[in-house]
């Protein structure tokens, strides 16, 4: 899926990475203290591999769940999304289930805050996407504004120059309130708040699962079998212990994450295909 060469360079200058606002907003601060000394079990991470909020920080932990370093920049950004700041070129989100069960981490490497365009009449988002139907959000520099909207059908980006230039887009909703297309094989994610005033493009370059850890994963076919690296395979148990749930939004999401990263591996591409062939039209 392209987008207008044009179209994409100007929004791929805009994007810039920054720690995302605070929100003070009783859902969020609701949620924020059920996150509470939760132990969170990373699949696919490098280095960071389990996560715990002690009602003030982050830190990441040891096995056995004690502190091993504090992170000093995070937001709760809105109702079920975190986000830690790693360094000034490097950030990641973190979807939570509803149900604090589930968590996906993404990596970001440039993002963009939009808000809806003054006037619009929203609605909380309890059906997505049906719920944004039609909604414009409005964000990048003031002098090249850039909009979105879905229409039901497709995702519009527009950017305005002389004149607005508009692409359409066939997005697949990649977790809560989320839509994934992807540009030359990199992924574009754009989240959107419980509320439906504000929205986030986010340039994705890495996907990865995990489980809160009284909801352990049981999958764990070994990376040697399947030819992935250890990190990847962890993802693959991952999204095995998703399918066996139920979760297929989710599940499919690390498919794409895997079959982006072994694209050019086609033996282990093939193991994954088969292993989640349910999962293909």
């Amino acid at each position: 899926m392209r987008l207008l060469p044009t179209l994409f360079l100007l929004i791929w200058l805009f994007t810039g990475l920054s720690q995302g606002q605070q929100k003070e907003w009783p859902e969020v601060q609701k949620f924020a203290a059920e996150l509470k000394d939760v132990i969170w079990d990373l699949q696919g991470t490098n280095s960071l591999k389990h996560l715990r909020f002690d009602g003030e920080n982050f830190h990441a932990v040891t096995q056995a769940g004690q502190s091993r370093s504090q992170y000093k920049e995070h937001a709760f950004v809105d109702v079920g999304v975190f986000q830690l700041v790693f360094s000034e070129s490097r950030s990641a989100w973190y979807f939570v289930s509803d149900d604090l069960k589930l968590i996906t981490p993404v990596n970001v490497s440039g993002e963009i805050e939009f808000k809806v365009e003054a006037g619009t009449a929203v609605k909380p988002v309890k059906n997505f996407p049906q719920d944004i139907q039609n909604v414009v959000w409005v964000g990048g520099p003031e002098k090249t504004p850039i909009k979105l909207r879905w229409n039901g059908t497709e995702f519009e980006v527009g950017v305005k120059t002389q004149a607005w230039e508009v692409q359409k887009v066939r997005p697949i909703i990649a977790n809560r309130r989320a839509f994934e297309f992807v540009h030359e094989g990199d992924p574009i994610w754009i989240a959107f708040s419980a509320d439906g005033a504000e929205a986030w493009w986010l340039n994705i370059t890495d996907v990865f699962g995990g489980h809160a850890r009284s909801n352990p994963g049981t999958a764990a076919l070994d990376a040697k079998t399947t030819g992935l690296t250890p990190q990847q395979n962890d993802v693959a148990n991952h999204a095995e212990d998703l399918l066996k749930a139920g979760d297929s939004m989710r599940a499919a999401t690390l498919l794409r994450e895997l079959e982006r990263k072994n694209a050019a591996k086609p033996e282990a591409l093939r193991h994954v295909q088969e292993r989640f062939k349910q999962l293909k039209p």
